[in-house]
This record gives C-alpha cells, sequence and structure tokens, in this order.
C-alpha cells in the first residue's frame, strides 16, 4: 500500500535506474513509492532504448500504465569534451534518443552536452540539433554539469530554438557563479524539466551529493521560484550518485512534499 501523499505522486517523477536494473520492477517500486513517472537513462540493465522494437516499445509502454505510471522522458550525458569530441557522432547519438523518445510518445531528452566554448563549430552543431529535435517533435532540455548557466544562456539565445530549454539542476546552480535570483530572471522561463538533487556546498563551488532536504539547496525558496516562473513541469529525483538509492529516492519526496 503506498502511503505516501497524493500530492507528491502528481508532481514527482524519479530516475528508473535508482530502484532497479530492471524497468518492471523498477516501475513497481516506484508506484509503491508514490511516485507518478519514471526518466529512463538509453540503457536500463539488459534494456537498450535504443534498439527496442515496436513489440519492444509497445510492452514498455504496457509495463508503465499498469503501474499507472508516466514517462517523463530519455536523458544523456555526453560526458567528456561533449559536442566538441566528434560533432557527427555526438549528433547522431542524440538524433537516436530524440527518434526513441518520440516512439515513446515522450517527447522529452533532457541532455548534459559538456563544456559550450564559445565557438563557431559548437553554435553550428546547435542549430542542427535544432533541426532534429523538429523534425521530431521532442524538447531538448540542456543540464549544466559542465557548463555553466552563463554559458547555456549563451547557447539558447544563439541557437534561438523553440524546442530547447533548461533541464534546471539545483546542485549545478550551488557550483555556479550566478546566483539563483540571476539563473531565474535569464532563464526562467526557458525550464523544461528539473533534476532534483541536493548537495552539500563547500569551498571553491566543490559540492558532496546529499539527500534532499539535508544539503545546502534551498528548496522552499527553489519551488517559489519555480511556481513564480511559472513551471508546471516534471521534478525528477536523481538519487544515483548516493549510497542507498531508495531510501534516498522515499526521504527526498517526503521533504519536497514538506517544503
Amino acid at each position: 500500500m503506498c502511503h505516501t501523499p497524493a500530492i507528491v505522486r502528481r508532481r514527482l517523477a524519479v530516475v528508473a535506474a535508482c530502484f532497479d536494473e530492471d524497468f518492471r520492477s523498477a516501475a513497481k517500486i516506484a508506484r509503491a513509492a508514490g511516485f507518478a513517472a519514471l526518466q529512463l537513462d538509453s540503457r536500463l540493465g539488459d534494456l537498450d532504448v535504443l534498439s527496442l522494437s515496436q513489440s519492444g516499445k509497445r510492452e514498455l509502454q504496457s509495463i508503465l500504465r499498469s503501474n499507472e505510471l508516466d514517462l517523463v522522458g530519455l536523458r544523456l550525458d555526453l560526458g567528456g569534451k561533449g559536442l566538441t569530441a566528434d560533432v557527427d557522432a555526438a549528433l547522431d547519438r542524440i538524433e537516436k534518443l530524440l527518434a526513441a523518445a518520440a516512439g515513446l510518445q515522450s517527447p522529452l531528452l533532457c541532455l548534459d552536452p559538456g563544456p559550450i566554448p564559445t565557438d563557431q563549430v559548437v553554435d553550428a552543431a546547435l542549430s542542427e540539433l535544432g533541426r532534429r529535435a523538429d523534425r521530431h517533435g521532442v524538447t531538448i532540455a540542456f543540464r549544466g554539469e559542465l557548463a555553466a548557466f552563463a554559458a547555456l544562456d549563451r547557447a539558447l539565445k544563439t541557437a534561438a530554438c523553440p524546442w530547447f530549454g533548461l533541464d534546471l539542476d539545483p546542485v549545478a546552480i550551488l557550483k555556479d557563479d550566478w546566483s539563483m535570483d540571476e539563473i531565474f530572471s535569464r532563464l526562467g522561463g526557458q525550464i523544461r524539466h528539473v533534476r532534483a538533487r541536493d548537495a552539500l556546498a563547500g569551498p571553491d563551488h566543490r559540492t558532496k551529493p546529499a539527500v534532499i532536504g539535508t544539503g545546502s539547496v534551498n528548496w522552499p525558496r527553489l519551488l517559489s521560484d519555480l511556481d513564480a516562473a511559472g513551471y508546471h513541469g516534471w521534478i525528477t529525483l536523481d538519487p544515483v550518485e548516493l549510497p542507498n538509492r531508495r531510501a534516498a529516492a522515499t526521504a527526498g519526496a517526503t521533504s519536497l512534499w514538506r517544503a
């Protein structure tokens, strides 16, 4: 029986990998914990989203329906040098996930593009990526694990693509030179997804992963700023860096409900 308040189930999603490497099991656990949706990496255990047949996609959607869950969308971390390493290979990889998201009727891809230098090659790549997002009808939400908010702001303005937006990561806010006020002032209207994490902030923008509500993120203020920005999308808990992911997800959801 689920004891989590209904408001949590309506607002919060969770990364499937934090519960189990088996998608069917992860869905059952997420539902029992009171979450309303899952977010998927391109690969989860033996499940390779890119190789799913039509019947495989229908089975995945059936598992979600049977557990009364939505699919937030997919996510991808290019890592390292990101787009700058091999632009064509990165674009092809991203497009395959765009097609997969569209095929799963969940048109959102949360993407960490790696560093975003002021570079004509990167600008051209983002323009091409925008054309591919338009082709598939999928929104790409960029997050700043390796890119500062100033770089993301510049990239979004340069690309001027209606399919682009921001995947807001509170831990990235702790690490950034921009204040929360400046981030919301410049990018609040472009938030397309929220990646819910927490961390203890140290000197020189260093952070240590923490359970939501026990770190340095000011959640009441952040949630209030999201409301003021008119954000009504998913808030997806991502405790994969913590040793006890399941417990962290449940505790984090309870903390956000109380915030």
